[in-house]
C-alpha cells in the first residue's frame, strides 16, 4: 500500500510541475508527454517493489529512455504506455488519464474497466 502511495506521489509531483509550467486547467497531454511521464514513473520503480503485483524491477529500469516507451492503447480519456527494457524480460504498462494522471501499472497491459 505504501508503494501505491509512492506511485501517486511521483505522479502528482510530475503533474503539478507540469501544471505550474503551463498554467491552470486540465487540457489533455500529447502522446509524447504521456511517454515521458510513463518513463519517469518506471524509472522510479528501479530497485523498489511498488506493490503493484510485478515485484521489484532491476536497477536497469532507472536509466530507461523515452525511446523504450510506446503508446500501447489509447482512448478519449486514457493512455496505456508500454515500456520495454532490453535488459529485463518484463515489459511494463502504465495506465494514465488523458491529462497525465497515473492510475496503475502492470506487466499484462490489461486494466480492469479499460480493456
Amino acid at each position: 500500500m505504501k508503494y501505491r502511495i509512492t506511485l501517486c506521489l511521483l505522479a502528482s509531483l510530475f503533474i503539478s510541475s507540469n501544471l505550474l509550467a503551463h498554467g491552470g486547467g486540465h487540457a489533455p497531454i500529447t502522446e509524447k508527454k504521456a511517454l515521458a511521464i510513463a518513463t519517469q514513473i518506471v524509472q522510479g520503480f528501479a530497485n523498489i517493489d511498488p506493490q503493484l503485483g510485478f515485484g521489484k524491477v532491476p536497477a536497469s529500469w532507472a536509466s530507461i529512455s523515452n525511446e523504450a516507451a510506446t503508446i500501447f492503447q489509447s482512448g478519449d480519456c486514457y493512455y496505456i504506455v508500454k515500456l520495454v527494457n532490453p535488459s529485463d524480460e518484463r515489459t511494463l504498462y502504465i495506465l494514465m488519464s488523458a491529462e497525465g494522471e497515473v492510475f496503475d501499472a502492470n506487466i499484462s497491459g490489461k486494466f480492469e474497466g479499460v480493456n
